[in-house]
């Protein structure tokens, strides 16, 4: 069964300066730039279009499109260092809530540079306490350095799916008790909620193979 993971190999970590302040005529180049880099992130991070897919056939369009998606990855990579290196992290105050969520992405792609995302995630939780960055968003890294240092997350973010197709937390929680309370505090959905949606997704994505072993339906958290 295909399972869709979205792997990116980073480039070499580059230092920050957190000190430097960012003219009107800066902050319009670095906004583009991340538009970019967010628009392209995410045209690869979900499966090969139709069009790709007629174009290369079944039996080749994820070979070419992972290779293509690792290509972008390292492109993307090296451009969110730079800009990390000459401004520190882009949060609210920087580009805005939308745009530090295009900075934020392909950090959260960057599955082979652990380093990098561990820096960023220390970065975010300082930026996070003056209100400068999305809480969800050092969950969801939190987690992902977490699954990448092959350990249990906090917050359930990162899945994986079982035999018959549902969500499950990849490596376990620490604390699955609290782990809806946890959730909560940094704006993430109920894990119910988030994870029937990724175990529906994940059916109707792979519907055919799943009814061919007579699953016909999710199944969902109750």
């Amino acid at each position: 069964m295909k399972k869709v993971f979205l792997i990116f190999i980073p480039l070499s970590f580059i230092g920050c300066n957190s000190t430097k302040k960012i003219s009107d005529s800066e902050r319009e180049r670095i906004v583009s730039e991340l538009d970019y880099i967010s628009k392209i992130d995410q045209e690869y991070a979900r499966i090969p279009s139709e069009e790709m897919t007629r174009k290369y056939g079944k039996d080749k369009v994820w070979k070419i499109f992972e290779a293509k998606r690792d290509s972008v990855g390292k492109e993307n990579q090296n451009k969110i260092k730079k800009l990390y290196a000459q401004y520190g992290f882009l949060g609210f105050k920087q580009v805005g809530k939308e745009n530090t969520t295009k900075f934020w992405i392909s950090v959260q792609h960057a599955d082979d540079d652990v380093d990098f995302q561990r820096e960023i995630l220390k970065a975010l939780k300082k930026e996070i306490k003056k209100n400068n960055a999305h809480k969800n968003e050092y969950a969801l890294l939190e987690d992902r350095v977490a699954i990448n240092s092959d350990q249990k997350q906090r917050f359930g973010t990162q899945v994986t799916y079982n035999k018959v197709g549902q969500a499950v937390p990849k490596n376990g929680l620490t604390d699955s008790v609290n782990v809806e309370k946890l959730r909560a505090e940094y704006g993430l959905p109920s894990f119910k909620e988030y994870y029937n949606f990724m175990t529906t997704s994940h059916f109707e994505m792979n519907k055919e193979l799943f009814l061919k072993k007579g699953i016909t339906e999710p199944k969902l958290y109750q």
